[in-house]
């Protein structure tokens, strides 16, 4: 049987990788329009997307909490302390290396003609960029939490 704790893990990985993926979709759309971005608009779908995941979130964990009550009370015990950790680990890491590496890319955009020399989303304003990698991580440190759980069974 599957503990709380992990099912929780996979509603929060599936939420993650639907909404990115609306995201990516949207921004990709954007982009490929040839339009400038415009900061209304990205600030309104950040705001729309925040929103979304927030609301899912809740309401799925809620819905699956009500249905394994005795599940969802338990505290969590060193095992899973100690995968949630690891998991941790390994998700600061890729934050860590997708934001230096959004940093680097706008100073390299500072000095090269990013116009015609880029791919549209390279050339994108930084807060895009760096919701893709938030979004990374994420997905990554869910991931690498659920491999701990399933390593052990």
């Amino acid at each position: 049987m599957i503990a709380f704790r992990e099912k929780s893990l996979w509603v929060s990985l599936l939420i993650t990788l639907v909404i990115a993926a609306i995201y990516g979709d949207n921004i990709y759309y954007f982009l490929r329009a040839g339009q400038e971005t415009d900061s209304q608009a990205v600030a309104a779908l950040i705001t729309r997307v925040v929103i979304a995941f927030i609301v899912l979130e809740i309401v799925l964990h809620i819905a699956l909490a009500m249905g394994e009550q005795e599940g969802a009370n338990l505290p969590e015990d060193e095992r899973e302390r100690n995968y949630r950790l690891l998991a941790n680990d390994v998700g600061y890491w890729v934050l860590s290396i997708g934001v230096i590496g959004c940093i680097l890319q706008q100073m390299a955009n500072s000095y090269i003609d990013v116009q015609g020399s880029y791919p549209a989303f390279l050339s994108s304003p930084i807060e895009l960029k760096l919701i893709v990698v938030f979004w990374v991580s994420e997905a990554v440190r869910f991931a690498t939490e659920i491999y701990y759980y399933r390593k052990e069974s």
